[in-house]
């Protein structure tokens, strides 16, 4: 038990054989004690392991993958244990990957000649109002919040006490390479 314990610092390694691996761990210890206290729980949250299985499951190793029965019943448990806000409906990639996963688990009970339907589910575009609908004119309605001359030129102005103010500034030219120096006198 204290082996099993020590489990929650491989929490940190996002390789997709890694999620894999704590993926397995999960559906291997399901059912393992009735008794609450001592029942081995995985310190990790199955769910969000199983939507970045999902994300990465290009990427992970054949000896590593998971069986269509151990991706189901991982999904089982990902919907009864809820979302980090309480629901319990997951996430749309895992319902995808369900629909996927059952699908492909049926195909050998069809005919020669028939095919399999998956219907799948599919996010919502975000909308972007006023998204380069006409010029950005912020820095000529608000100079002094933007200072892209300092950012650019690494000078700035801002306005002092006295009544003569010499500057100097050194500004490179990009373009031919040579770096003219000036001179700004304010009366």
């Amino acid at each position: 038990m204290q082996i099993f314990n020590q489990l929650e610092f491989l929490g940190n390694d996002h390789h997709p054989d890694a999620h894999a691996c704590r993926l397995k761990l999960s559906a291997v210890t399901v059912g393992l004690s009735s008794d609450s206290e001592r029942s081995m729980k995985c310190p990790w949250d199955i769910r969000s392991e199983l939507v970045e299985y999902v994300k990465k499951h290009p990427f992970v190793s054949s000896a590593c993958r998971l069986s269509p029965e151990e991706e189901i019943l991982l999904i089982r448990l990902a919907r009864s244990s809820g979302g980090g806000d309480g629901s319990n409906k997951l996430p749309l990639t895992l319902m995808n990957r369900k629909a996927f996963v059952t699908a492909v688990s049926n195909l050998d009970t069809l005919s020669s000649g028939d095919y399999a339907t998956v219907k799948l589910g599919v996010q919502k575009i975000p909308t972007f109002d006023n998204f380069d609908s006409g010029p950005d004119e912020t820095i000529l309605r608000d100079p002094k919040n933007t200072m892209i001359g300092s950012k650019l030129f690494g000078t700035a102005y801002s306005r002092t006490d006295q009544v003569s103010c010499i500057c100097f500034a050194k500004i490179s030219v990009l373009i031919s390479g040579t770096k003219p120096w000036f001179v700004l006198v304010i009366y």
